[in-house]
């Protein structure tokens, strides 16, 4: 059985739940946001996709280059809105997006801090795509090829667990060559 899909909203109501979701999550990509959205019944996929390019065209949030993805912010402008008009949404949602907002934020930050994918070349063979990122900078890439998907893929997952060992043994390796010379 399918969920209940949320209400249709007005174009207003869809623009302060949009604002007001990422001043909780802070910075997302479009499919986290769209994911927390439809959890939680908040608002429709076509809602957001009416919703978010608007208030990107109006200045009341920003897209951003991220290695990740590209992020959606609110503004200093979506918050002024936000401030004046918040009142105007039912109080159990925003009760809502508040409540679940935190632990949603802290996977999405980890999300795009730890970025793995699964490729597959011109030769077919599958590639683990493995990156580090801190803030706005990328700070490793490893493109780890493999013959066998599912190991491929096991790389992929344990990657938010390993890559911050990895990358402290690379720097350390690192250190000790030049420590060598």
């Amino acid at each position: 059985m399918l969920p209940n899909a949320p209400a249709m909203l007005t174009e207003s109501e869809g623009k302060l739940f949009t604002l007001l979701t990422l001043r909780e999550l802070g910075s997302c990509s479009h499919l986290q946001l769209l994911d927390f959205m439809t959890e939680y019944g908040i608002m429709s996929y076509f809602d957001l996709a009416l919703a978010l390019p608007a208030l990107v065209n109006e200045g009341q949030a920003a897209r951003i280059s991220h290695p990740f993805d590209n992020l959606y912010t609110i503004t200093e402008a979506g918050l002024e809105t936000l401030s004046f008009f918040v009142d105007r949404l039912p109080h159990s949602k925003v009760k809502l997006i508040c409540d679940m907002a935190p632990d949603r934020r802290a996977r999405f930050q980890q999300e795009k801090q730890y970025v793995g994918k699964l490729l597959q070349n011109d030769n077919g063979e599958y590639v683990a795509h493995l990156t580090l990122n801190d803030g706005s900078k990328t700070l490793l890439t490893l493109d780890i090829p493999s013959p066998e998907k599912s190991l491929a893929k096991s790389l992929v997952s344990s990657w938010p667990r390993c890559a911050g060992e990895i990358y402290q043994d690379l720097m350390r390796a690192f250190s000790e060559a030049q420590e060598e010379k």
